[in-house]
């Protein structure tokens, strides 16, 4: 399982620095638009569908970062105001429930990639893509984000070893 992990943080890693060079692209493109819009020229017609296309991809292929570095929303009131024990048995119902949810959507997601594919089916906006280059996102997404959860089932981690305080600047 060591290995897999190892894997999975690496793939995450990658993912991320890609995420980094997709939101900068799409900020020099947004930049660009309204710089062209406001000069009286017209602007290119790709930049909202790109961006569009850009969040989806982030937020997908981001998120086994996020897990791994436990950068997303947590609700910890509960947690602290009950005894180290039933502590533990929320957590680990809560990562069980995250793992189990992500494989649920990886299913899905690769099921919807795999239709999309099959059918051919495109994505008709300022550009044709085909749709399986966004459907693609889920299953790469909710796997590694499932694996990522996996961690903190087998304890080699805790969502909960932070203080909410200290999540605040990242």
């Amino acid at each position: 399982m060591r290995a897999l992990f190892a894997v999975s943080h690496r793939v995450s890693q990658a993912l991320a620095a890609l995420c980094c060079a997709i939101l900068a692209f799409v900020t020099c493109a947004i930049i660009y638009d309204v710089t062209i819009r406001n000069i009286g020229m017209q602007p290119p017609n790709w930049t909202v569908s790109v961006t569009e296309y850009a969040l989806l991809y982030v937020a997908m292929l981001g998120a086994p970062y996020m897990v791994r570095h436990k950068g997303h929303i947590l609700v910890e009131a509960l947690i602290q105001n009950v005894p180290e024990r039933v502590h533990k048995v929320i957590a680990m119902f809560a990562y069980l429930s995250c793992v189990a949810l992500c494989l649920l959507l990886a299913w899905y997601g690769g099921k919807q990639t795999w239709e999309s594919i099959a059918f051919k089916d495109m994505d008709y906006r300022a550009f044709d893509m085909p749709r399986w280059l966004l459907d693609i996102t889920l299953p790469i997404g909710f796997t590694f984000s499932a694996i990522e959860f996996m961690r903190y089932v087998m304890g080699l981690d805790s969502l909960y070893n932070v203080a909410a305080q200290d999540k605040d600047a990242f």
